[in-house]
């Protein structure tokens, strides 16, 4: 088994503002590939936590991984906000 990344503070906290701004426009929200980093971050986020349903989510095929993180929003940026409040500098 792969050892987990450890995400910097600072990629945790650009990952929850992405996941704040994607829950108030949900699915409205528009794909910026610049934000690329952002959605492969969390990908591996779920991954390194072990987050099994939101992970089988990422790995459906067809699916772009922005519809994973809009349906499973609000649970991203709990987990998120617990990886900061567990990995403080």
């Amino acid at each position: 088994m792969p050892e987990p990344t450890q995400l910097s503070e600072d990629l945790l906290s650009e990952m929850y503002l992405f996941l704040e701004e994607v829950s108030e426009v949900n699915e409205d929200t528009e794909y910026d590939s610049s934000k690329e980093y952002l959605v492969d971050a969390i990908k591996q986020f779920v991954q390194d936590k072990a987050l099994t349903s939101i992970q089988e989510d990422f790995q459906t095929p067809f699916v772009h991984p922005m519809i994973t993180i809009q349906k499973w929003v609000e649970e991203l940026k709990t987990a998120v906000k617990q990886a900061l409040v567990e990995n403080p500098r």
